[in-house]
């Protein structure tokens, strides 16, 4: 698996091995790997011509989309290095993180490049990189030493670090992560997670190295719990890599879905026993960004105890003694230590902190090869089983995760400690509402700032992910003996919800405003509500909060059609409710005119019926003439043997009550396909497959299924969408596809 490669390597093979296999899937488009690799070969002529080479770091800042992986394989085939940008990362973030990096430009678009104007590094669209030109310049000289990507995480000093990953130790890491997934050509891979997130190498170069098909939803769809189990079974999906936290929102199975890949935060038994089923596999892998992604893997089962499993090949886990005043000491099985990471896919350090990079990365005392001559030390703590299966246990310092991405709180405190009239300050990570938030406690030094000014501040520097749910003013910070922050008793200590003046919040005047504000008040305690506020730039909330407010909308019969993509689009609280009130008192258009079909259009649709019958009298006779027949063969002669010819009668039976099945079912999808919702001319042709279908369904013998556990199946063969711990006794239906069942009816 260690081989002498680079990334551009993987996709111009698979581009060769398998051109015309659909490689991305975005909307209404699709680009084979051939188009891929070709449309990548143009960026990257583009952007050698304007001086990019190989060790070069080059900033790409695009929304979601094809345009988006194009130009980050368009930078691979280039040679250089991507340090990606999530797409609602602020502007001053960006430019910090290009000038730590020396970053030789960055790749952007033409929507987003207005808004780099002060960044003084050269700024390239994907409009123009794209532009075909006469020749296109190769690269040469690329290294498996040189670096393939940047990630900046959060940095404990309040300025983030800078994490260099190599060529050769990310194709190491695409290709022995694959040797345990198995993802292949035929597979159709989702592709969610934020380039700026180092899992989507799971999703992106995983699946070109196995030449399988990458889908892309819509950002509204993504963040949307329940739209996008929904589009993951519409498109077939069968390899979902995802934060368990995403997965425990879903409000139905994807039965599409074979391989299920969590990661990035503590993954509860209770999901694994919801999703895990015969023929569908479910892991669990481990990996700072520090050592390239993932590190070790681990297959779970439901009732058993959730871990992170064994390192994957060639990497090294060790349990060291928290101490090591007295040098690194290897602790025995069943210990708590601190957790260490070796081998290929350990990075070369922190950008431009030598002094951070000799503390986490050292040599290795255990060492076997120059493989693994170094050691991640990563702060996690935990312990190795008699298994062999290794158990994280928290963490050695304020290190969190919240929504799989890895936060110090000590750069949230230094940014806020920073604004004016803040005194002491401390964030923790707490479960509120059900969902892990950052919590901010501070002391002022005057009179308390409103929380919508500290959060407008921490949102121009910080990520959206790192800007805390709520602030808690405090007379005093809880402290230990030692004159430490308390931050036990700050997790543990009640929200001082102090009623809000009347006068900061907005009074609801409608009843659509009424049940927004109450629904609103239940995710914000404590936060005055106005109409003009933003649900995610003033109140604090992220996709996770607005599945919660649809979920809790649409409990109300009068708002059952809000969905989480409504709430992206309106956003401002007086937009959303104005929404509620319109959607609900709007009336329903149906149209009910009906004007007689032609003629023609009857007797030819008669004619065709009259054809397609005695083939369906035949079919429904053929379960009782089959064995008749049978039997009479098996007595011709006075010597033939009666036992006989009833075994074979019986035998003729169960096989054309099998070929009944199995000819509704294939004739149902040759018919007519699957159904969609819609209006249809009657008698026309749609009508004459429809009614041809189900003549072909109804010669099933379907009775014999009714009360059984095979009746879901026949369901499902069918076309409907039926969920798991489903009983059904009969039903009739005329559109299968139609119907949708979820988990435990």
């Amino acid at each position: 698996m260690i081989r002498t490669e680079v990334l551009a390597d993987l996709l111009e093979a698979t581009a060769e091995r398998c051109p015309d296999q659909v490689a991305l899937m975005f909307g209404g488009q699709q680009l084979t790997y051939q188009a891929l690799s070709a449309r990548a070969d143009q960026v990257a002529s583009t952007l050698i011509e304007a001086g990019v080479r190989p060790g070069h770091i080059v900033g790409l800042w695009l929304p979601r989309g094809i345009d988006l992986l194009v130009m980050q394989a368009g930078i691979a085939k280039a040679g250089a290095a991507w340090l990606p940008f999530d797409a609602d990362t602020p502007e001053d973030r960006i430019a910090v993180c290009l000038d730590d990096a020396q970053a030789i430009g960055i790749v952007s678009c033409a929507a987003f490049a207005p808004r780099l104007a002060h960044i003084e590094a050269p700024i390239w669209t994907a409009e123009s990189l794209g532009a075909p030109t006469a020749t296109l310049a190769r690269r040469a000289g690329v290294l498996p030493s040189h670096p393939a990507y940047v990630i900046y995480t959060s940095g404990s000093t309040g300025k983030p670090k800078g994490i260099e990953i190599s060529q050769g130790s990310i194709c190491h890491f695409l290709r022995s992560e694959n040797s345990q997934l198995q993802i292949t050509s035929t597979d159709r891979v989702y592709q969610g997670f934020s380039v700026a997130f180092d899992m989507s190498f799971e999703e992106i170069w995983i699946s070109y190295l196995a030449g399988a098909t990458l889908y892309l939803a819509p950002k509204e769809v993504a963040s949307d719990p329940e739209a996008l189990p929904l589009a993951l079974v519409a498109n077939h999906i069968t390899v979902l890599h995802a934060v368990p936290t995403l997965l425990a929102l879903f409000t139905q199975d994807v039965p599409s879905l074979r391989l299920i890949n969590l990661g990035g935060e503590m993954c509860p038994q209770s999901l694994v026993a919801r999703w895990a089923r015969p023929g569908r596999r479910v892991f669990n892998t481990y990996g700072p960004t520090e050592a390239t992604v993932s590190a070790s893997l681990a297959e779970l089962h439901p009732g058993e105890v959730v871990t992170i499993g064994r390192p994957l090949p060639n990497y090294g886990l060790l349990v060291i003694h928290p101490d090591t005043n007295q040098g690194l000491r290897l602790l025995p099985r069943g210990e708590v230590g601190e957790l260490c990471i070796t081998g290929p896919g350990v990075a070369a350090g922190y950008l431009g902190r030598p002094g951070l990079t000799a503390e986490k990365f050292v040599p290795n005392p255990w060492c076997m090869g120059a493989h693994d001559s170094r050691l991640y030390r990563t702060g996690d703590l935990a312990r190795i089983d008699a298994d062999g299966c290794v158990q994280c246990l928290g963490r050695t310092d304020d290190q969190v995760k919240i929504r799989g991405f890895r936060v110090e709180l000590g750069e949230i405190e230094a940014v806020l400690a920073a604004q004016p009239g803040v005194g002491t300050v401390a964030v923790v990570l707490r479960a509120e509402s059900g969902l892990d938030q950052l919590i901010a406690f501070i002391v002022f030094d005057g009179p308390a700032r409103p929380a919508s000014e500290l959060r407008a501040a921490l949102s121009n520097a910080l990520p959206a992910y790192m800007v805390p749910g709520h602030f808690e003013p405090l007379a005093e910070m809880p402290r230990l003996t030692s004159g430490k922050i308390d931050r036990n008793a700050l997790k543990a200590r009640p929200l001082a919800l102090v009623e809000v003046d009347a006068t900061e919040s907005d009074t609801p005047n409608t009843p659509a405003e009424v049940a927004l504000f109450a629904a609103l008040a239940a995710l914000f305690p404590g936060q005055p509500l106005r109409r003009e506020a933003d649900f995610f730039a003033d109140l604090g909330g992220h996709s996770l909060f607005a599945a919660r407010l649809a979920s809790s909308l649409r409990a109300d019969a009068r708002f059952a059609h809000v969905t989480v993509r409504d709430i992206y689009t309106q956003r401002s609280v007086g937009r959303i409710a104005a929404g509620l009130a319109q959607a609900h008192s709007a009336a329903v258009a149906v149209d009910t005119t009906w004007t007689p079909p032609p003629t023609f259009k009857r007797w030819a649709c008669g004619v065709a019926q009259a054809i397609a019958i005695p083939g369906l009298v035949a079919l429904r006779m053929a379960q009782w003439m089959a064995p008749f027949f049978t039997y009479h063969f098996f007595t011709g002669e006075p010597t033939d043997s009666v036992a006989v010819a009833i075994a074979a009668a019986v035998a003729a039976y169960l096989l054309a009550t099998l070929l009944a099945f199995a000819a509704a079912i294939a004739g149902k999808w040759l018919v007519i396909g699957r159904i969609r919702a819609g209006r249809y001319p009657l008698w026309g042709v749609m009508y004459f497959r429809w009614w041809l279908a189900d003549r072909l369904i109804e010669a099933a013998p379907v009775y014999l299924l009714s009360g059984s556990t095979m009746y879901c199946w026949w369901l499902r063969a069918l076309g409907a969408t039926v969920g798991r711990d489903v009983a059904i006794g009969s039903i009739t239906l005329r559109a299968a596809d139609l119907l949708v069942i979820g988990d435990g009816v």
